[in-house]
């Protein structure tokens, strides 16, 4: 505990450079990462499309060239009704493969200070567009909108492999 307590002056005692040499730092670090297609995302949160912000801890979706690798929860609903096994309605509470991704693209928008990444994926039957936005900070915003279901929001911190 007095070890956090310490820690936590020191950031807390950080001259405005040290601070922005930190940020200058982080940024440089995701920016080669997310260039790289070589990072993950840890997730602290999700916000479903109807419902409301929940905290998620142990989640991720990590890029690793032209692969994504997805453990992600999921709450929606189906657009198309159909009859499902109580299988098939349990593996629908998360979105979890390994798969190549189709059409990744990233463009920088230095006005906004981000990086917007685009790209498909598809597992199963299931097809799922991905864009991820990623600010000067290292933090992610990832909006998942898989055919015939409802989209979702994560948020949460990206970290190079």
């Amino acid at each position: 505990m007095l070890l956090f307590v310490g820690a936590l002056l020191m950031v807390a005692c950080a001259t405005p450079e040290e601070r922005a040499a930190r940020q200058a730092e982080n940024l440089k670090m995701v920016k080669a990462a997310v260039g790289n297609q070589q990072y993950k995302i840890t997730i602290n949160s999700m916000t479903p499309m109807r419902g409301a912000n929940t905290t998620v801890m142990g989640r991720w979706l990590k890029i690793d060239g032209n692969n994504v690798d997805c453990y992600l929860p999921y709450v929606g609903r189906d657009d198309v009704p159909h009859m499902k096994t109580r299988g098939e309605i349990k593996s629908d509470a998360k979105l979890e493969f390994r798969t190549e991704m189709e059409n990744y693209n990233l463009q920088y928008q230095p006005s906004k200070k981000c990086g917007v990444i685009t790209f498909k994926a598809s597992d199963m039957g299931d097809d799922y567009i991905f864009k991820i936005i990623v600010d000067n900070t290292g933090r992610a915003r990832i909006t998942v909108t898989p055919r015939d279901r409802d989209y979702i929001n994560y948020e949460g911190s990206v970290y190079g492999l």
